[in-house]
């Protein structure tokens, strides 16, 4: 069998350019930046700071704001904890703690609660006590709610005092 062989100018360029136009429009998607917020940069920032080299933990209080990416978390207090050298676990406290992120179509979605536990080796988010989730079109309330950032999911549970509850938006109808 005998291969035909074309310009090989012609090829490497039409690769390139494929490429490049592949390059360019995951870089430039929307969705793309919040699905790597969790790959981002941890900036804190606090009235004060404790650090625990021994415990590896550091302990943030006042007006403690947590950004990452287009994700921020807005507490009273806050704990970092660091497991063999890299960050492991933030656990935020207060009256509300405010979470904020960009959703893949870039609209807002805000969160509150009275504690909060994100799992930097899961990429997972716990809401607890008086939990509230608020998503374009939705909202989601119980006593926790469960957000994980790699696969996008959430769960929800009630206490004894309250059930979960989902509001949703209906659609717009064509005519």
């Amino acid at each position: 069998m005998q291969i035909q062989r074309t310009n090989s100018y012609f090829d490497a360029s039409l690769i390139c350019r494929v490429a490049a136009l592949l390059i360019a429009l995951l870089f430039s998607s929307s969705s793309f930046a919040q699905l790597a917020d969790h790959t981002k940069p941890i900036n804190v920032k606090a009235d004060a700071s404790e650090f625990d080299e021994r415990r590896g933990t550091q302990t943030l209080s006042g007006n403690v704001e947590v950004t990452q990416g287009s994700m921020s978390i807005t507490a009273d207090r806050i704990e970092i904890e660091i497991k063999d050298g890299a960050l492991f676990k933030i656990k935020g406290t207060g009256r509300p703690i405010r979470f904020q992120q960009m959703t893949l179509d870039n609209q807002l979605m805000r969160g509150e609660c009275n504690e909060i536990v994100y799992n930097t080796a899961t990429a997972n988010i716990t809401f607890k006590g008086s939990a509230n989730f608020e998503r374009p079109g939705q909202k989601l309330t119980g006593h926790t709610i469960e957000y994980n950032l790699n696969e996008l999911t959430f769960k929800a549970a009630g206490n004894k005092q309250g059930r979960v509850n989902i509001v949703l938006q209906p659609g717009k109808l064509n005519r």
